[in-house]
């Protein structure tokens, strides 16, 4: 699934961590869109990471998302 909004990739990222308790992250593609990727994945490819979900407990990146 690509988002075109920031808020609700996050949101979709923040879910699928609680599903799964494995980390998300919110990576941007070369046509503006946005898609939630299994970090481990991520790391591997070296892809420019916008969110991940491994600190989430700690700190939020946009106020009012919890």
């Amino acid at each position: 699934m690509i988002f075109t909004d920031l808020t609700s990739a996050i949101e979709e990222a923040r879910y699928r961590h609680g599903e799964t308790g494995k980390p998300f992250t919110v990576v941007q593609q070369h046509t503006g869109g946005m898609k939630i990727l299994a970090e481990q994945w991520v790391m591997r490819k070296q892809m420019r990471v916008m969110y991940s979900t491994r600190h989430d407990r700690f700190h939020t990146v946009l106020p009012g998302i919890k």
